[in-house]
Order: structure tokens, then C-alpha cells, then sequence
């Protein structure tokens, strides 16, 4: 029955077969990541070493041009290793090891796509990904409500950051968030495109479960925006019917208008709204502050010039960055180097031409990849998809433990899973 409660999970059909055990492994990695609780320093090496050995399984049997990202790669885990025993970098290297090997998860993704063969396969890894990550954000939400803390980005000020019953929260406050956003907007989409009732509503559950921890319990307002903005933009694209491009266009336009003249509209909108409060955030936003504070739009500003005054300050810098750096040992963001919230600018900085390059062909390698594959029925969703990623790249962080496996895996998964049900 096509329609069945086991054939809907993906447990009907040799699920388990032929090449799975590699699959589910890096699937299990994945989950791993999300799971804030068992992420603590002592595991953490033998994680990427495990996740290394899988990487570079799929990578050297892949096409050649994979292959050379590969030689790369390992220049750049090398590069990484080095700096820190040579102290160049002040972080341990427990700290620093995860983001070469996260700069591949894209290539990743695309493999494990590749690679599996059946539909059933494809409905498993989709659904035992996505409880996965919803299981984890519940249990963000209990640990934030039960310690009386609604706000993750201040956590530490509360003091819990000592109290180990609390380690689910120790990695949410930002990275959680922003692949809670991604994930959040995925589930709408899957909301969206699903035909079976059951599914509707799991991934309604899952959508909800998201939308609630963003909003209620992370309180960061960027995170929120561009959440609304990944909703807006599935949503079009779903409805649009070939008129998504102009949409985006003058969606872009209206942006750009109001990012160049955004201190007349800001005042515009103090002398409209005449509130006390509203008006004091809105003159916080477009302050100029100290970089080591990214709460306004003009620090962020100052924190791409940091990364972008390491990345071209010498030759050497050029080529290979500075270094992976833990700013918290720093009097201030800036003295670190690295900005530290523009993924896309800060891997200049820490690594250089090389560590950009490794990073823009990954993502330029998914999206051609998608979009070659899956853009007849998902074109415009896939362009959403990475708008969101290239905004998200400019204004926080998106490879990280706790969202570039994860993500990178589950949106092609769920464009595989539906472009199935529409080809049946």
C-alpha cells in the first residue's frame, strides 16, 4: 500500500540494503551534531576524525572535480593542525578541527543524494533526520523553560553557563538558532508539498515546534527576520507560478533602497510610531558601537572589516588566513581578528583564498547540483534555499556543528523525497 503508515516512513522496500550502513552513518554524525548535550570537547576529535574518514571515502570516489576539493582539504586540515601547534591559533584544537571539515558538508549532501537507491531509502533518512532535530529543539525549549531563561543569547549573564544541567543550552544561544531557522523552513515547505495527511500534520508539528523555539525562546531578532523571510520566499515560490524572479527582483530593489536610506526611514518610522521603547531600539539599531558588540547593524558592519583587514593584511594572510581564533580570550572582537559572525567573510580571515575557495565551490557545487537535478518541479525553491544561506552568510554563522551537517543534508533530501512523489 502505497499510501501506508510504514511506506510513508520509509521501512518497506529494502530500506536497510546494499550500501546504507555508510549512509546511515553520516546520518548518525548528523544527528550527533544537533545534539547539544553530548557535544563536549572530550568527544569531540574522535567525531571529526570519524567524519573525516567518510568524507574523504566520498570525496576520492567521487568525480574528479570532487576529488581536487578533496586535495585541497586536506591542505586545509593540515594548514589548521599546524597553526595550532604552532600557536598561531589560541583556540585548543578541539575547537578548531570542525570547521574545515564542516566547509564540506554541501559535498557531503550531494553524495549521500547521489547515492541512495531506493525511495524508501530516501523516505527513511528524510524522516529520521528531521524527529532527529525536532527531538532536540523540544528538549532547547524544556531546558529554557525549566531554568526560567526565555533568551539564549544572554544565558551567560544569568550565570547557568557553569551549572552542567544545562548543556543542551551551552551551544544554542546562536549556532542552534540559525539551524533551527533553516530547519524551520524546510518543514514549512515540506508542509506545503506533502499529499498524505499524516505527514501534513507531522510536519506541521515540527514547523511549529521550530517557529516557537525562534520567536519564544531564542529572542534574537535577526534570527526571526530571516526566518520570515525564508517563509515568505517558500511560500511565493510555491504560489508564485513563474513570477517568483520578478518577486525577488523587486523584493531585492526594495531592500537595497531601504538598506542606503535606512536612517530616513528609521526616522520616518520614529516620528510614525511615536513609542518610547520602539524608538530607542529602532536608534540602537543603526548606532555605531563598538565591534565587539553585534547587536546593531553597523557593528556588523565593523566585524566584516575586521576579518576582511585580516584576510588582506600581508601575502601570507592572502593565501592561508591567520588562523582559527576563540574570541572570548580576547579584549575584543577585533583584537581576535576574526569577525566572527559572517561565515562568507570570516573564512578570509581564518583561512585565507584557500579556505574561501573550498567553501564557495561547495555551495556553488550543491546549488548547480540541485538545481541540474531538481529544478524542473523546484527551481525557485532552491533559489530561496540560498538566498536565505548567502544572507544568513553575511550575518551570522551557518557552518557550524549544529547546522551545517544537518542542513546541508535535509534539504536535499526533502527536494529528492518530493521530486520522487511527482515523477511516480
Amino acid at each position: 500500500m502505497r499510501n501506508g503508515f510504514s511506506y510513508t516512513l520509509g521501512l518497506r522496500g529494502g530500506t536497510f540494503s546494499t550500501n546504507f550502513g555508510r549512509i546511515f552513518a553520516i546520518l548518525v554524525l548528523a544527528v550527533l551534531t544537533v545534539t547539544p548535550k553530548l557535544f563536549v570537547e572530550k568527544y569531540l576529535m574522535a567525531l571529526w576524525f570519524m567524519f573525516l574518514v567518510i568524507e574523504s571515502n566520498c570525496l576520492f570516489k567521487a568525480n574528479r572535480t570532487l576529488s581536487k576539493i578533496g586535495l585541497l582539504g586536506i591542505l586545509f586540515v593540515l594548514m589548521c593542525i599546524i597553526y595550532q601547534l604552532a600557536g598561531i591559533s589560541s583556540a585548543s584544537l578541539a575547537y578548531c578541527m570542525p570547521e574545515p571539515f564542516l566547509y564540506f558538508s554541501p559535498i557531503v549532501a550531494l553524495i549521500i543524494i547521489d547515492e541512495t537507491n531506493n525511495e524508501q531509502q530516501i523516505r527513511f533518512l528524510f524522516h529520521f533526520i528531521s524527529l532527529a532535530i525536532a527531538i532536540n529543539i523540544a528538549d532547547n525549549i524544556r531546558l529554557s523553560h525549566e531554568i526560567g531563561i526565555t533568551n539564549l543569547a544572554f544565558q551567560q549573564l544569568a550565570g547557568v553557563m557553569e551549572d552542567e544541567g544545562v548543556k543542551g543550552l551551552n551551544l544554542g544561544s546562536s549556532y542552534f538558532v540559525n539551524m533551527a531557522v533553516f530547519y524551520t523552513g524546510i518543514m514549512f515547505m515540506s508542509f506545503l508539498k506533502t499529499r498524505i495527511t499524516f505527514e501534513k500534520i507531522l510536519f506541521f508539528i515540527y514547523f511549529g515546534i521550530g517557529a516557537y523555539f525562534i520567536v519564544m525562546c531564542s529572542m534574537k531578532g535577526s534570527a526571526i527576520i530571516l526566518l520570515l523571510v525564508f517563509l515568505a520566499l517558500i511560500f511565493i515560490a510555491s504560489r508564485s507560478k513563474g513570477n517568483f524572479g520578478k518577486i525577488l527582483f523587486f523584493a531585492l530593489l526594495f531592500g537595497t533602497i531601504l538598506y542606503l536610506f535606512r536612517d530616513t526611514f528609521i526616522n520616518l518610522l520614529i516620528t510614525i510610531i511615536d513609542n518610547e521603547r520602539i524608538t530607542e531600539r529602532l536608534i540602537v539599531f543603526t548606532s555605531v558601537d563598538n565591534v565587539s558588540d553585534s547587536s546593531t547593524l553597523m557593528a556588523r558592519e565593523d566585524l566584516w572589516r575586521v576579518s576582511l583587514r585580516s584576510w588582506l593584511n600581508n601575502p601570507i594572510s592572502f593565501i592561508f588566513g591567520i588562523g582559527d581564533h576563540n574570541w572570548e580570550e580576547f579584549s575584543s572582537t577585533a583584537a581576535s581578528g576574526v569577525g566572527n559572525h559572517a561565515d562568507l567573510l570570516d573564512v578570509l580571515a581564518r583561512y585565507g583564498l584557500i579556505g574561501g575557495l573550498i567553501l564557495y565551490s561547495s555551495i556553488k557545487l550543491l546549488y548547480d547540483y540541485l538545481q541540474k537535478k531538481f529544478g524542473s518541479f523546484f527551481k525557485w525553491e532552491i533559489l530561496s534555499f540560498f538566498v536565505v544561506l548567502v544572507l544568513m552568510g553575511f550575518t551570522k554563522k551557518f557552518v557550524r556543528a549544529e547546522c551545517a551537517i544537518a542542513i546541508f543534508i535535509l534539504f536535499p533530501l526533502c527536494l529528492r523525497y518530493y521530486y520522487n512523489e511527482r515523477k511516480l
